[in-house]
Parts: C-alpha cells; structure tokens; sequence
C-alpha cells in the first residue's frame, strides 16, 4: 500500500526480507472489542434519519451494515462452531449479505431493538467463546476472532462511504466562492529498481486474496513521491480533461457520457473554484490534499492528460515494503494533505486508495478461505485492484499486501491516485 526511495535514488527491492507484521495479542477477543469500540465511535451517536437513509442504491443502509456485524459474528462463532443459531437464524433475511434486496435493508429499523441486538450478540460470544470447540479448524491460533474483527473494521470504512454519501445529498446546491487551488508543484519521482520481488503473505491472518506469497518480476520503473493532489486535479478540469474523449478509455468515455460526470464525487463548483464533501460537512478544498472520489475511469484519463500511467499493483506493494510507511491521516473526516520528500514516497498508507492498473486475479496457488464467496466471486475480469488504505481505513487493513477490489466506475469510496512512469519517460513529462 505505499512506496520507495529518493528523487533519482535508486535502490533494490529485496521484498524476501522485509516481513510483513500481523497484529498479535494474548487476549483472543481484544481486537473485536476494539473493533466495535471504533464503530460505536463513529456511528453510535448519528441520528436516527442518518442511519436509516439509503443514499446510493450501490451500498446498504449504515442501520444495516451494523446488523450485519452482529449476525456475522454469531453466525460463524456461535452456530458455525458453537451449534446455537439462535442469534443468526431469525436475523438472516434481514442481515445476511443474500437476504434482503438493499433497497429494503432499511425496513423495520428500530434504534433500540439493533443496537440491543449487537450488544445481546456481543455478550453471548464473550460468554461462551472460552467453551467453543477448540479443535475447530477456524478456531486455531483464533483465527476466527480476527476474522470476525477485520470484517467489522472493513464495514466500518464502508459505512463511512455511506455517510459520506449522506453528506454529498445534503450539501447544499449554492456555495460561495472559494479560492483557487494551490499545491507544492509536480510531486518528486522515485526511482525503484525493481528485480525479482516477493509479494503476498503467508501469515494465517491474512486474507485468502492475500496468499500465498510468491516472488514476481517486476520492471524498473519511477512512482510519483505522492498521490495526485486536488489542485493538480482542479488543472485537469480546467484544461478540459472530462471533455476531452481521447484521454479516455471507450468504456470510460461511455460511462462518463452516460453519467454526466465532471467532477470528482462530492465537488461543488464555487465561484472559479470547487469545494469537497468530508463526513463532518462541506469545506473548501486545499490544494495540498489527494483527489478523493474518482473511478478507475478518471484516474486512467487523468495518467493519459499527464503523460504518465497507473502503477500495477505489485509495484505498489513492491514500493510499500521496501518504504515501510507510517499510515496517514486514519480517523479523520478526510484526507490530509501529502507528504513530500525527496527521497523517499509518502502516503503508501492510508489518506487515499489508489487506484491500480490490476484486475482482481487470484494469486498462484489460491485457495478460497474461510469460504468460497470471500473472493473468488470477484476474479471476474472486471473487478479492479486498490491498494494503501484511506483515512477511514483500520490500522489492521492498512497493510502493503492488503488487496481492495472494486468495478472501475466507482467512485462512492475514498479513491484517487499515484502515477507511475516507465523510465524511458522519465524526465519528458512532468506530472501536472
């Protein structure tokens, strides 16, 4: 998820060496604990008309994805190892990912009876997961706990999708001016060398899409410093770039036509400028921060405007290791602005997911875990890689192997860019 070394410095990526860290603890349950004390935080307090609106027929209802978490953790560690369905059963239609059609997955919501259900859920599992049966396959090293604390942390940061796509219907129509955009110029370019590299993991905790790891080839070649900011964005609007139908793919440019779209998800124009939607309301945009709410489509017409490509997905997880990144910008109401330095990349790690140009394939030697539907279902050719986490992403996901998927026209989620560049080019194009 983040990236590499010096302005013109070249180093070696000898990912064999560099492992990647699993968070480990002695208490079994501690990470759902801390999963849902981060998901109360977070959504606990929002008003009832918040939780129970569907602003987008692409994603759920948040009153849903909180039923959701509770009856994933009963029906995996309660009836699935346990025996009891009676805390998933009864909740199927209503919260299992196949029963309700998501425009009613907000039917009969009830403020009491849904956050009393994932406390009764919550205080069975703490009650009986001493006695469940240890021999489970699932139960080894307890795996199924941090499952189960990941697929809440992974729905929490869909849930910030979702409220962030409350905040874009409620923002008002007029805005007063804001200024123009500015930013620190054209990021530096880093230079990877490249070489035989190891990616994916092995660790029992990781994914299935994750595994195994195994060692690639990867080309020389340059990563901008940074992702692309909103003032290089707002430069690509200005310079005509959503009208301009050669920078785009013809599935691109189809899609854009169809929809109509000119900005990035949840701009505004105001006065000659623009501002964003952030989970807490509407603000001018800096310059200084990551493009945010863009689709695949987008971010490839923009690497064609600026001379440049999207890196695959293995450079990025290629770059991450080697960097080892500090995550940026995690529990905050939107992006921050880049890091720039000259010898190194930045922003590998939470801030924005960064679009790739990989399809969603399994790795060699996949093997579906803990059931068939986790992934395999998406190796459809149309699925498109992210990599690096987001300012809603958890700490626990935000991880140089962590592999996101979605179809290139969305832009609901918290999406922008890096480019990348073959070294042949380097130096004939700056990145806007």
């Amino acid at each position: 998820m983040d990236a590499a070394r010096a302005r013109r410095g070249h180093h070696r990526n000898d990912a064999a060496r560099v492992a990647i860290r699993f968070p480990v603890s002695s208490d079994p349950l501690a990470a759902l604990r801390g999963a849902r004390a981060r998901t109360l935080a977070a959504f606990g307090d929002l008003p009832d008309d918040i939780l129970a609106t569907w602003p987008d027929p692409e994603f759920s209802p948040l009153c849903w994805h909180l039923g959701h978490i509770a009856f994933t953790e009963a029906h995996w560690l309660l009836r699935h190892v346990g025996g009891d369905g009676s805390l998933s059963v009864p909740y199927a239609d209503r919260f299992a990912q196949d029963g309700r059609d998501k425009s009613e997955r907000n039917v009969g919501y009830d403020r009491g009876e849904l956050f009393g259900y994932l406390e009764e859920v919550r205080s069975a599992v703490a009650a009986r997961y001493a006695d469940l049966d240890g021999a489970h396959p699932l139960m080894a090293a307890h795996y199924l706990a941090g499952f189960l604390a990941d697929h809440e942390n992974q729905h929490r940061e869909t849930m910030a999708y979702v409220l962030g796509c409350v905040r874009d219907a409620q923002a008002p129509a007029e805005l007063p001016p804001a200024p123009l955009l500015q930013d620190e110029g054209p990021p530096p370019r880093v230079e990877v060398t490249g070489g035989n590299v190891v990616v994916g993991t092995d660790a029992p905790s990781a994914y299935d899409n994750e595994r195994p790891a195994h060692a690639i080839g990867v080309a020389p070649f340059a990563l901008d410093g940074h992702p692309v900011t909103a003032a290089a964005w707002q430069r690509f609007v200005r310079a005509g770039g959503y009208a301009r139908e050669e920078l785009w793919t013809p599935a691109g440019w189809a899609w854009r036509e169809a929809q109509g779209i000119t900005l990035p998800k949840g701009w505004r124009p105001a006065g000659d400028s623009h501002t964003r939607v952030r989970l807490d309301g509407t603000f001018a945009l800096d310059g200084r921060e990551p493009v945010c709410g863009i689709s695949a489509h987008e971010a490839d017409a923009y690497a064609r405007f600026a001379g440049a490509r999207l890196p695959t997905e293995h450079e990025l997880e290629a770059a991450a290791r080697e960097a080892r990144p500090r995550i940026v910008g995690l529990g905050t109401t939107g992006p921050a602005p880049v890091v720039r330095a000259d010898d190194h990349p930045t922003d590998l790690l939470g801030n924005v997911w960064e679009w790739t140009a990989s399809a969603f394939v399994p790795y060699p030697g996949f093997r579906p875990h803990p059931y068939r539907g986790y992934s395999e279902p998406y190796f459809d050719g149309r699925h498109r890689v992210l990599r690096g986490g987001s300012f809603a992403t958890d700490p626990a996901i935000a991880r140089p192997t962590f592999r996101n998927w979605y179809v290139p026209e969305t832009r609901q989620i918290f999406a922008g860019l890096r480019l990348a560049h073959d070294l042949e080019n380097v130096g004939q194009n700056a990145s806007p």
